[in-house]
């Protein structure tokens, strides 16, 4: 199997990130880690905050893959943080840099687009408007990434599967109990 250049570059930047903050990481140590040129890289990104967005989609999309239900959701959720997990300095990297609220942003995006999932999912054969579902996916985002960044700051110590079974209890059951709520 050929590995693509956008793999490469990944690949690259997760080397250079082990050293770097992200917002110290420069085009020229990317290409410089994977001996390809800068037309090469820009032929495929804009700039590294490009590649760093791509780079955690691809992870995250692979975190969740076969998650994205509810029987499932807290296997997914165990995923992500065992990824980061694997790569702290990654992770403690870009938490550290000024860039911070784009990851931030990132994460919710990942997680946001899981919970709407496994809430639709949830809402078969119920009638409820899409603004309360969406406000339910944003409700356990939010709570689900504020566990996370605390978790990340406190330097990654804790066991993530312990943080999701915690997390598991409060939830059981309350995705199917609010769209009951605000159906018609």
């Amino acid at each position: 199997m050929q590995i693509s250049t956008e793999d490469i570059l990944i690949d690259s930047l997760n080397i250079v990130l082990q050293r770097k903050p992200v917002d110290k990481v420069t085009v020229k140590d990317i290409v410089t880690e994977c001996n390809l040129t800068r037309q090469t890289f820009y032929n495929h990104f804009s700039d590294i905050y490009e590649l760093v967005e791509y780079s955690a989609c691809q992870n995250a999309k692979k975190a969740l893959e076969n998650a994205a239900d509810y029987d499932n959701w807290q296997q997914g959720f165990s995923d992500i943080m065992t990824l980061m997990g694997a790569n702290k300095a990654i992770v403690r990297n870009v938490y550290k840099s000024a860039y911070r609220d784009l990851m931030e942003k990132y994460i919710y995006q990942v997680i946001y687009s899981y919970i709407i999932a496994v809430v639709e999912k949830q809402a078969t054969g119920m009638v409820v408007d899409q603004k309360h579902k969406d406000f339910i996916a944003h409700f356990y985002s939010l709570a689900f990434i504020a566990l996370i960044l605390e978790w990340i700051k406190d330097g990654m110590k804790d066991d993530p599967n312990e943080i999701v079974e915690q997390t598991g209890v409060l939830v059981h059951g309350d995705f199917k109990k609010a769209l009951k709520k605000y159906a018609k």
